[in-house]
């Protein structure tokens, strides 16, 4: 009885481990400036937002600095290569003299659109995050803090 009850709870705990955990599983909420996340270089890279947004007073990687809606009807899997990274540039804005990202701190910027379930259900979001890259080659670490650094901009 005892061998069958640790074999039990072995197995349970190895389920447990491979099972990812399904509140991450995809970014269901709508996105807004001021949401923070905890990326991994996995994540960074996605195609897609794969993950929800966290609280600000925890440990976070990026923070959402703008969103603006998709120009194209097309999603940017469907443009050729680099087309995507242009359009998505063009309305981050991130630096330069219409630049939104003044602070020194960041040195990175991500973007993100809805998943192919979102688009098909007319989401056309496009998300701007701002990050902090710690080394200059890939794979990028990424710096991580607690509460909002990034400061919006009061537009006139």
């Amino acid at each position: 009885m005892r061998n069958v009850l640790r074999v039990m709870t072995a197995s349970l705990i190895a389920i447990s481990m491979m099972t990812p955990p399904s509140a991450n599983a995809a970014y269901t909420v709508k996105p807004k400036v001021g949401q923070c996340f905890n990326y991994s270089a996995a994540e960074v890279s996605a195609p897609f937002a794969n993950r929800n947004p966290i609280n600000c007073s925890g440990t976070h990687t990026a923070e959402t600095y703008l969103v603006a809606k998709w120009p194209l009807t097309e999603p940017p899997s469907a443009l050729p290569d680099g087309d995507g990274l242009e359009i998505a540039s063009s309305l981050c804005r991130a630096w330069g003299t219409t630049g939104i990202l003044t602070d020194s701190y960041f040195n990175y910027w991500a973007w993100y659109t809805p998943d192919p379930k979102a688009w098909a259900k007319g989401e056309r979001w496009l998300r701007c995050d701002a990050m902090r890259v710690l080394n200059e080659t890939q794979p990028y670490k990424y710096a991580s803090w607690k509460g909002l650094k990034f400061k919006a901009k009061k537009r006139i």
